[in-house]
C-alpha cells in the first residue's frame, strides 16, 4: 500500500519550503502533498515545494530542526492511508445485498439498512447526524418527493440509516447529510451531500428503471417480464469500451450515422445473476432541441430530429444495428424502442439526404439592378438554402461544362459566382445540380453583371 504523506498542524513532521515559508491551511485540515511507494523509512524526499527529512510513520520531525526554524515553519505526520480513502468525506456507501453502481447503490432490499463510511472517525459527543431520506420516484417513474421516516445511528467512521418502515420496491431513494457529522476534534468530516439508492424491482407490477445520470433515459418492464424480484443497472456512459468500439467504426464519411447518446441495460435476479426478460419492454433515450427547431443541438451536421433511432449493438461484429419502429416524442424529446433483450443501444441520427426544399437565390443574379434585396450582391453572391447534412453542389454552363464544385454545408451556402480557377464568371444561364446518396435536384441561374 503506498504512503500518502498528509499536513496538519496537529503532528509532527518537517517540511522545509524551497523559498519562503507559506502559513498553514486556515482549517489544519489533512492535505494530500505526495504519494510515495518507498519504504517505511524516507530520507530528504522531495516534493518539489516541500522536503521530508526524516519519516518513518510517526511523530518524528527533528528537535533541533524544530527549535531552530521560524515559527511559521509547517509539520505533518506520515500515515498509512488507503489511496481511495486520501480525501476526508464520504468514503463508501453500502448495504448487505445492493449492488453499486455510479456511487448509487441498486437494487436494496425493502428492510435492509444504508450504511455511509467516512474516512474519519465519527464523534458520536460532537456530531448531530442531520440525515434526511426522500422517496424521489415510485416503481413506475412517477414522482414522488415524500420525506421517508428513518432512524440513524453511528458509531466508528460508519453512520448507518435504518426505515421505519420499508422502502416500496422499485421505488428510488436520496439519502442526503448535513456538514454537522465531525471527528473527535469537532471539525467536518465532510461537506454536506447528497446519495442516492434504488429498490429491488416486484416482478409483478410494472416498473420504471431510470439512469443514476440522467433520469429521462429510462427502461419500462411491464409485470412478469421476470419470475422473480430484479433489479437493473443502466450506464449511459459512452467511454465504454464495447461502445467505443462501435463508434469509432461509424463510416468517417458523408451520410455516416452520428452517435447521440448511449444507454447500457444489465438486469439482474435478487441473487446478482443475468437475467433476460421473457415479454417486449421498451427503452427510452432523450435528446437535446433547446429551441425546438427540429435540429438536433450539438450535431456535427445539423440533424434533423426526424432522423433519430434507436440502434442495438452487435457484438459479434462490433458494430451498430439499426432498430425498427423507433418511435419520437417531441414533447418529451425522446425516442423510444421496443425490445426484448437487454444489452447497449444508443440514440443515432441519420443524416439527412431530403433535397425537395433546396433552392437558390436571387434568381436572376444581378448586382448593378438597383434593387440589392431583390437581385443580390457581389458581396452576398448566390445563396443555396435549405440543404441537407451533406451532400455536392455542381454549376454548369449549359453546354455542359463544369464551372464549379461545392460541398454542402448546411443550412446553406453561398457560391461567390467564381469558376474553380478563382476568376469570375460571365454573364449568362447556368444550370446547377445537388447531389446526396442516390437523390437529385436540379435549377437554373441567371448572371447579368
Amino acid at each position: 500500500m503506498p504512503f500518502i504523506i498528509m499536513k496538519s498542524l496537529k503532528k509532527a513532521l518537517l517540511f522545509a519550503a524551497a523559498a519562503a515559508v507559506l502559513p498553514p491551511p486556515a482549517s489544519g485540515a489533512w492535505e494530500k502533498i505526495r504519494d510515495s511507494g518507498a519504504p517505511l523509512a524516507v530520507v530528504r524526499a522531495s516534493t518539489g515545494a516541500y522536503e521530508v527529512s526524516y519519516t518513518v510513520g510517526d511523530d518524528c520531525a527533528s528537535p533541533a530542526e524544530l527549535a531552530n526554524a521560524p515559527s511559521g515553519v509547517w509539520s505533518g505526520y506520515l500515515s498509512l492511508v488507503p489511496a481511495e480513502v486520501v480525501n476526508p468525506g464520504l468514503a463508501a456507501f453500502t448495504s448487505t445485498a445492493a449492488a453499486s453502481m455510479e456511487g448509487t447503490l441498486v437494487g436494496m432490499t425493502p428492510g435492509e439498512n444504508v450504511n455511509l463510511v467516512f474516512g474519519e472517525e465519527l464523534s458520536q459527543a460532537l456530531s448531530n447526524p442531520s440525515v434526511g431520506v426522500t422517496q424521489l420516484y415510485d416503481n413506475t417513474g412517477t414522482p414522488v418527493n415524500s420525506t421517508w421516516a428513518v432512524t440513524v445511528s453511528y458509531s466508528g467512521q460508519k453512520l448507518v440509516v435504518i426505515p421505519d418502515s420499508s422502502w416500496p420496491k422499485g421505488s428510488v431513494f436520496s439519502v442526503t447529510f448535513s456538514s454537522s457529522l465531525v471527528d473527535i476534534n469537532g471539525s467536518p468530516v465532510s461537506p454536506a451531500a447528497t446519495v442516492y439508492f434504488s429498490v429491488i424491482m416486484d416482478y409483478a407490477a410494472d416498473n420504471m428503471a431510470m439512469a443514476v445520470s440522467d433520469r429521462r433515459v429510462r427502461v419500462s418492464i411491464p409485470a412478469n417480464a421476470y419470475s422473480q424480484d430484479f433489479y437493473v443497472k443502466l450506464s449511459t456512459d459512452s467511454a465504454l469500451p464495447a461502445v467505443a468500439a462501435a463508434n469509432s467504426r461509424l463510416r468517417g464519411q458523408p451520410g455516416a450515422p452520428e452517435f447521440i447518446n448511449t444507454v447500457s441495460v444489465k438486469p439482474y435476479d435478487s441473487a446478482g445473476n443475468l437475467v433476460q426478460p421473457n415479454s417486449a419492454c421498451v427503452v427510452t433515450l432523450p435528446y437535446p432541441d433547446a429551441d425546438g427547431d427540429g435540429l438536433v443541438d450539438g450535431s456535427l451536421s445539423r440533424q434533423k430530429v426526424s432522423g433519430l433511432s434507436v440502434w442495438h449493438l452487435d457484438e459479434a461484429r462490433g458494430l451498430w444495428a439499426k432498430q425498427a419502429g423507433s418511435q419520437i416524442n417531441a414533447a418529451a424529446q425522446t425516442v423510444s424502442q421496443t425490445v426484448t433483450h437487454f444489452s447497449n443501444y444508443a440514440l443515432l441520427a441519420v443524416s439527412d439526404a431530403d433535397l425537395t426544399p433546396v433552392y437558390a437565390y436571387p434568381v436572376p443574379f444581378r448586382p448593378g439592378g438597383g434593387d440589392p434585396a431583390r437581385y443580390g450582391t457581389w458581396a452576398q453572391g448566390i445563396t443555396f438554402t435549405n440543404l441537407p447534412a451533406y451532400g455536392r453542389i455542381r454549376i454548369y454552363t449549359v453546354s455542359g461544362d463544369l464551372v464549379r464544385e461545392l460541398a454542402v454545408t448546411p443550412p446553406e451556402i453561398k457560391w461567390d459566382l467564381k469558376n474553380s480557377n478563382g476568376q469570375t464568371v460571365a454573364s449568362g444561364v447556368y444550370l446547377w445540380e445537388i447531389a446526396a446518396d442516390k437523390a437529385r435536384k436540379t435549377g437554373k441561374l441567371v448572371v447579368i453583371k
